[in-house]
């Protein structure tokens, strides 16, 4: 019987199994295959009827979208912890999208039909579910926003402000999780510009040493703060955050 690796039990456990019973998760853990790929590897091809969903164990992997020229975009970064195709499961199609190993790579993948069977079996399973759909429908809002209403230093500064919060408050640096050229290919801009970007951020008081992002202060990147990430900032609406102080007096 499969069994979740330990960094991945606890409060780190993914969010496809939170608050499942013991006997809940194993009975999706049962039939749970492991596979073991190198970089680049194609786990699901656009246009496949997936298998099932893919929750990352070691490894960095991508989901992503190609035209018949062969030009990429990439829908989403998936490091360890980090599940896929839940959503496509349930479009009773083709997949829109391929899946990718980026690094050498271990996953666990559920077949389709016990997800399915488990969504009918249990309603917290199914709302777990919802949820990661509805966070992917989130994310996705904000690319298409990115795409056409953002600049490239505003796309930047949104997704470092993002690993700055997961990251925590007490820490002014943390490290990029992917490469600099799949961060650039997942935000619509050309690895170049990225680099021009990069430079006008030590404006800000933010400089880049290889993949790691060191701040001058908390607050370095706060003016990308939005909404939905004022909502994952234990600094909202307190007197010692420069940007919400700003905000209410605007």
């Amino acid at each position: 019987m499969h069994k979740l690796p330990p960094q991945l039990l606890g409060s780190k456990r993914p969010q496809l199994f939170s608050g499942l019973t013991e006997a809940s998760l194993q009975k999706l853990l049962t039939y749970a295959v492991t596979q073991e790929h190198g970089p680049n590897h194609i786990l699901v091809q656009q246009g496949d009827i997936p298998d099932g969903v893919y929750l990352v164990l070691e490894g960095e992997v991508r989901t992503l979208r190609s035209n018949e020229g062969g030009e990429e975009a990439s829908i989403r970064l998936l490091e360890v912890g980090d599940t896929c195709m839940e959503a496509v499961l349930f479009m009773s199609g083709p997949s829109p999208i391929s899946v990718q190993s980026l690094t050498q790579s271990r996953v666990m993948m559920i077949p389709a039909r016990i997800i399915k069977q488990h969504v009918l079996d249990d309603s917290h399973f199914a709302l777990n579910i919802i949820s990661i759909v509805s966070h992917h429908y989130r994310n996705a809002m904000h690319q298409i926003d990115a795409m056409n209403i953002k600049t490239p230093l505003q796309r930047v500064g949104y997704y470092f402000l993002e690993k700055h919060l997961e990251a925590g408050h007490d820490s002014l640096e943390f490290t990029l999780p992917f490469r600099k050229q799949t961060v650039a290919n997942y935000l619509g801009i050309t690895a170049e510009t990225f680099s021009r970007v990069l430079k006008q951020m030590r404006d800000l008081g933010i400089s880049v040493e290889n993949d790691t992002i060191r701040m001058k202060d908390a607050f370095s990147l706060c003016h990308f703060c939005d909404s939905d990430t004022e909502a994952l900032c234990d600094r909202k609406d307190k007197d010692n955050c420069k940007h919400c102080i700003m905000h209410s007096k605007g």
